[in-house]
């Protein structure tokens, strides 16, 4: 499956270049025939046709390949799952390998590094195991800060491990909570906390999976084992609606150590909307996307060349869309690069005049930090445009 690039517009004149990205099939009919490949006879992109390897390299100056079989990479919900490939980089080369959802209502993103070996070929190890169902996902190979090839996936769900009780009459390691289910509020900083009999010091990841087809999120942070075996680790909820349900995992070296089912009550529960008249309203771009079978018009609103945000809270991405007013649209911003890793998704609803906003917390996302922003409406993709995270 081929993610077609268009060639962006020459400016025109002393103005500055506006572009716009449409998500109209009409408008990307003649790149899409020239780059789409099979799709199944439910409309999941599958990968081109032509040989195994045949994985996209967009930055045509480096040939860079991901192994697969068939027309997409397949793997399992599950650890230690081996993503595989060769380039033309030098040897020693970091890159940086990712795996991001395609499908809006169960988001997640695992990113991983490897190294450019002396005969060219890298191979990077990722945690898939809280893919709960079958899924359909993208890997994305980067190298230099440029995407170097991407591939579609189909990710098999596996019977999920059951977690495990330590060996001690505490029944550790676990979650701490109270009632039947862990409650937390769409706040900054909230706490997740437990107790594990992993030696002080081990580095657990607490990871938050939502599990409300309305609200999806996925929030993870690491955590460090104090002497008396406690951990706690902080998440950022906010914009998170009350009433979300989610799935803890704490997770160690691949293992699933502790899960507890969870809900978001009170807090921060919309984004803040920050100034009523952001400046990103007038730019827009022309480039081509994986968009849905119908003919709806949907744009993304910017200045300059690309779509920018600050890292802070109460960050809005803003567009125009020919749906009918009251429609529900969902907003996912996913990090390019493994470096700073992030997924993001927030609705908004069209209002009479077609306008559309999102809200987003980039509290903490680096300055420099490039992304992929995209427009789903019913889980069909309408427009996408990179970003980046600007001081």
């Amino acid at each position: 499956m081929v993610r077609p690039q268009t060639a962006l517009p020459p400016d025109s004149g002393g103005d500055p270049v506006k572009r716009r990205t449409y998500g109209t099939v009409g408008i990307v009919a003649v790149v899409l025939v020239a780059a789409l490949a099979v799709v199944s006879a439910g409309g999941v992109p599958l990968g081109g046709d032509g040989p195994a390897d045949a994985t996209v390299t967009p930055d045509r100056a480096n040939a860079t390949t991901i192994h697969h079989d068939g027309s997409h990479l397949s793997l399992e919900g599950a650890a230690n799952q081996t993503i595989s490939g060769e380039t033309d980089l030098a040897p020693g080369t970091e890159l940086a390998v990712r795996v991001v959802s395609d499908e809006p209502a169960s988001p997640f993103l695992v990113s991983e590094t490897a190294t450019v070996g002396e005969d060219g070929a890298f191979s990077a190890t990722a945690d898939l195991s809280l893919v709960d169902a079958d899924a359909d996902a993208w890997v994305t190979v980067y190298g230099n800060g440029t995407e170097l090839a991407n591939v579609s996936a189909r990710i098999a769900a596996v019977e999920s491990e059951t977690p495990t009780d330590g060996p001690d009459s505490d029944g550790v390691p676990s979650l701490e909570y109270e009632g039947d289910r862990l409650t937390l509020a769409a706040l900054e900083n909230e706490t997740v906390r437990g107790e594990t009999n992993l030696s002080a010091g081990s580095e657990v990841t607490v990871r938050l999976t939502s599990t409300s087809d309305a609200s999806p999120f996925l929030v993870q942070n690491t955590a460090t084992v104090a002497e008396d075996g406690t951990f706690a680790a902080p998440v950022d909820l906010v914009g998170i609606a009350n009433g979300s349900t989610f799935e803890a995992v704490v997770r160690h070296d691949g293992e699933t150590l502790a899960s507890a089912e969870g809900i978001v009550v009170g807090g921060v529960n919309e984004e803040p909307t920050g100034d009523s008249t952001p400046t990103n309203r007038t730019g827009t771009v022309e480039e081509s996307s994986r968009v849905a079978e119908e003919d709806h018009n949907t744009t993304l609103d910017y200045d300059g060349d690309k779509p920018t945000v600050e890292s802070a809270a109460g960050q809005e991405i803003a567009g125009e869309t020919d749906l009918p007013a009251g429609s529900n649209v969902t907003l996912r911003i996913a990090s390019k690069g493994g470096a700073n890793p992030f997924l993001k998704s927030a609705t908004a609803t069209v209002s009479e005049d077609g306008r559309f906003t999102a809200g987003f917390n980039m509290t903490g996302v680096p300055s420099g930090t490039t992304f992929e922003v995209v427009v789903y409406h019913d889980g069909e993709r309408l427009a996408v445009a990179d970003g980046e995270v600007v001081e």
